[in-house]
Order: C-alpha cells, then sequence, then structure tokens
C-alpha cells in the first residue's frame, strides 16, 4: 500500500516538475530597449568626443606623413581607404586597402585592436561616418581630414582629388544673422527593433541599415529648407557672429545629442539635416543619428561647400606640400 502511494505521488510530483519546466520555457524574455542601449554608448562617445585612447578625431595629412615617413613601422596606422577601386588604383596612401563603406561590419574581424584604424576618402566625409562607428565600438579610429583630397588636389595626380577644390568654387550664400529660439517640442525616441541584445550588436546591426544615403547637398536642401529640421551644430557664438542657414537651430558639440539634453527635441516625422564647417563632424554626427533611428542627412562639405568666402577659420586649403612619397599606384 505504502509503496502504492510512493508511486502515485512520484507520478504527481513528476507532472508538476514537467508542467513548471513547460511553463517556464515559454516565458518571454525580457524586453531590451534597444534605443536606450545605443544611447549610452553615443552619450559617453560625444561627450568626450575622442579616440578610446584619447586621440584627436580628426588627423590632417601633416601628422600622417609624420608618422609613416619616421623611420618606425610599428606606429604606422592600418589605414582603409573607401574610394572606388578604380581611383585607389590610381594612387593611394601606403599600405592602405581599399573597401566599400557598407562592408566595414563584415570586415570587423580582420581589423586590429592595437592599431590606430585611419580611415580616408575623397574628402573625409564617408571616412567620418566610419570613423564614428568604428570609435563607438571600441576602435581606436580616425579620419583623414579632408580625405585624398589634402594630399593632392590635382586629379591627374590621383583621380579624384579635384573634389574639394572645385566644391569652394560655387557661388556664395549670404547667412542669416536671426537666432532661432531652442525647439521646445518633446518627442518620443525612435524605436530599433534589431532583436540583438547588446549595444554594440545593435550598432553593427543598424550601421549594417543605414550606411548609404546620408549625405544631402546644399543646392536641395535650400531649394525647399522648411522640409527639413536643420541643425547647425557650432557653438552658440559661432552661431550668432557668422551667421547660420535661415531657419536653422543651433546644437552645441558634445552637448546638445546627449540623451537627455536636446536629443528629445528631434522629431522623428521629419528629415533631419545637420551641418558642420566641412560636413565631416556633421557626417560623424548623422552616423549615430541613424543608428539611432532618426532619419538624419549629413550637409555635403558643410559651410565650406556653399558659403567659403565669408568663413573665417576651418577652410579647406589647396595642400602645397609634397607627399608624394606616402603615395603609392
Amino acid at each position: 500500500m505504502l509503496k502504492k502511494l510512493f508511486l502515485v505521488l512520484l507520478s504527481l510530483s513528476l507532472i508538476f516538475f514537467a508542467a513548471c519546466s513547460e511553463e517556464s520555457s515559454t516565458e518571454p524574455e525580457p524586453q531590451v530597449n534597444e534605443f536606450n542601449l545605443v544611447a549610452a554608448i553615443g552619450d559617453e562617445y560625444y561627450t568626450d568626443y575622442t579616440t578610446t585612447g584619447g586621440l584627436g578625431v580628426n588627423i590632417s595629412i601633416g601628422d600622417v606623413f609624420i608618422n609613416l615617413t619616421d623611420g618606425n613601422d610599428t606606429n604606422n596606422p592600418y589605414i582603409i581607404d573607401y574610394r572606388s577601386a578604380t581611383d585607389f588604383a590610381s594612387g593611394h596612401l601606403i599600405g592602405a586597402i581599399n573597401m566599400a563603406l557598407g562592408d566595414l561590419m563584415t570586415n570587423l574581424s580582420t581589423l586590429p585592436t592595437d592599431k590606430v584604424i585611419l580611415n580616408v576618402c575623397y574628402s573625409g566625409q564617408t571616412a567620418s561616418v566610419a570613423t564614428a562607428a568604428l570609435n563607438m565600438l571600441g576602435y581606436e579610429s580616425q579620419n583623414l581630414l579632408f580625405g585624398m583630397c589634402s594630399v593632392t588636389a590635382d586629379p591627374n595626380v590621383i583621380s579624384g582629388t579635384d573634389k574639394w577644390a572645385t566644391q569652394i568654387a560655387a557661388d556664395e550664400y549670404t547667412m542669416n544673422m536671426t537666432a532661432v529660439p531652442d525647439p521646445t517640442t518633446e518627442y518620443d525616441f525612435p524605436e530599433i527593433s534589431t532583436g540583438k541584445k547588446t549595444g554594440e550588436e545593435i550598432l553593427k546591426e543598424q550601421f549594417v541599415n543605414t550606411a548609404s544615403g546620408w549625405g544631402i547637398a546644399f543646392a536641395d536642401v535650400i531649394a525647399n529648407p522648411t522640409n527639413y529640421f536643420i541643425i547647425n551644430y557650432w557653438s552658440k557664438t559661432d552661431y550668432d557672429n557668422i551667421g547660420h542657414i535661415e531657419g536653422a537651430y543651433q546644437f552645441t558639440p558634445n552637448v546638445a545629442f546627449q540623451k537627455d539634453e536636446m536629443l528629445k527635441n528631434l522629431p522623428t516625422d521629419k528629415t533631419i539635416v545637420v551641418y558642420c564647417w566641412t560636413g565631416q563632424t556633421s557626417a560623424q554626427v548623422t552616423a549615430y543619428l541613424r543608428m539611432l533611428g532618426y532619419d538624419a542627412k549629413s550637409l555635403l562639405y558643410g559651410v565650406n561647400g556653399f558659403c567659403y568666402n565669408a568663413l573665417p577659420s576651418h577652410k579647406y586649403v589647396i595642400p602645397s606640400a609634397d607627399y608624394s612619397s606616402i603615395i603609392t599606384p
């Protein structure tokens, strides 16, 4: 009798534990707020706005030249050139590899973690998108200021290096001097749904999804400026004293895009256009906004592209130094 009772109790126990196991296996996993995970990385990076080792995010060709010709190959950067294969073959920095921007995440495992990764393109803008992503992922990454146009402006030496020289010859636009009040409307943050669990994984996925279509020409913006939420990414002093595109809001660098600052004032139903001096910093910021889920674009060539002569500084200058020793076909 006791044996039968024991068997009955054992059977009931097994049924109970099986039911519990089945119930626990069907419990939904905790929801991940993907936007918050990416924003936490962005808050840290765009506050300091340096590489992981504290270097400046942008580097001049003069400094790169010194590094590549100092006789010490161990401190040479790992150079990625994002130009077309044809233009890359016409001339590139010694040791550079050629890669499409859209393939960057696929090739992450091949990138060194013990060297600075120098990103190079025609004008410094595509390379800036890559620089932002790599630094946010923990790599030591820099953008070559003005790209290969800082090496030479002669397309007969390296194809495509006249892009800056021809761009700054465009007609001048008169900057508006009337300040626009800070935006007060607050919006819900975008929802990101990659299905990934960590900020780094989400960043990678979002970069792949947004690695194209990030730039916009000044002519397109000025034709219908009210179609866009335009951001002047300068200090308040420069915004007031130099002027701005009519209707542009002033967002202070390294501060405004913090989650608890003006990020909440960005619309999710309108294209955001960010501009700076040269389009390089704005490209880096735009890359981040797009990974956060915003419809954002960087104004190509920045203010250099439409108001060059009136600028007191931060201007592209046609290179006069001879950098031929660090160029190879």
